[in-house]
């Protein structure tokens, strides 16, 4: 009891969980109050749903922690939460393609990020961890606090750069709720991290950057090569159209052409004169039976 009193409020799990779901309707709460003004509650209740699914998602998620039901089937509700945030990424990714800005730019990064600290943490201790080999994943080189100080300076930057393209006092909220929110998340990940490490669950992984680097650099050489073999080939085809020029093969072979055209030429008219003859004679020879009769 002693070492729960001296636990500090942000290593605390629960008290992270009950502000994660009170950040959360706070956001939903303040965006729709910015957003909808003199709708019905139907619209209201309509633009909510629309507006802020993802976060009505990931409340589930957190109210569902603090009941029996989302603690025996933790595991699943965790698969839940991972397919959330790879289809955040993936919409994420496309937004950048369709309109590239320094925010949506930043904020793919965060989602990939956010994406791959719960893959390498949520999955940990499960029998997808081991069925699909997590364990060589050389994302797990990255430690706890990295994780989560690169979560912590992209929303920095992000916060910073909304500040300023933002003009309006709802927007600077919204804002800095979302970094607050993510946070807190962040911190929750980190947290359940540390509670996987102090167990020794799954922490003898073999996966490392090394072999990221060695593919990297193998697939560079390839194309290296196929370059080289490339320049081979032009430099092949420039001097076999310089010896070509240097013997003037290509003037003598249109000499043959010609010479060969002319002739082809030549053996057209002969057939031609000769089927003229042939058709002369049987056209004389029908004329002198007509005057016999």
């Amino acid at each position: 009891m002693k070492e729960k009193n001296k636990l500090k409020w942000y290593d605390n799990g629960s008290i992270i969980t009950t502000l994660v779901i009170t950040t959360i309707l706070v956001i939903i709460v303040c965006s729709q109050s910015f957003a909808v003004v003199g709708k019905s509650s139907l619209e209201i209740f309509s633009s909510i749903i629309n507006h802020n699914s993802i976060y009505l998602l990931v409340l589930i998620y957190f109210i569902l922690l603090k009941f029996k039901v989302g603690k025996r089937y933790f595991n699943y509700l965790n698969l839940f939460l991972v397919f959330i945030y790879f289809i955040i990424t993936i919409t994420s990714f496309l937004t950048v393609i369709q309109s590239f800005s320094i925010n949506t730019l930043l904020s793919f990064l965060l989602y990939v990020t956010v994406l791959i600290y719960l893959f390498h943490t949520m999955f940990r201790d499960t029998r997808v961890w081991k069925e699909f080999k997590l364990g060589n994943s050389p994302f797990n080189e990255i430690n706890n606090d990295t994780y989560y100080g690169i979560m912590a300076f992209l929303l920095g930057v992000m916060l910073v750069v909304n500040l300023i393209s933002t003009v309006v006092i709802s927007g600077v909220i919204i804002a800095f709720l979302d970094c607050i929110f993510y946070l807190l998340f962040g911190r929750y990940i980190y947290l359940y991290r540390s509670y996987l490490d102090d167990k020794k669950k799954d922490i003898n992984n073999k996966g490392n950057f090394d072999e990221l680097r060695d593919l990297a650099k193998e697939a560079i050489d390839n194309i290296k090569d196929k370059t080289e073999l490339d320049e081979k080939f032009i430099e092949l085809k420039d001097k076999a159209n310089d010896y070509i020029k240097e013997k003037k093969i290509d003037e003598k072979i249109d000499v043959v052409k010609d010479k060969i055209g002319d002739t082809v030429e030549d053996i057209k008219d002969k057939i031609d004169d000769t089927v003229g003859d042939i058709k002369t004679k049987k056209t004389s020879k029908t004329k002198k039976k007509g005057v016999e009769k």
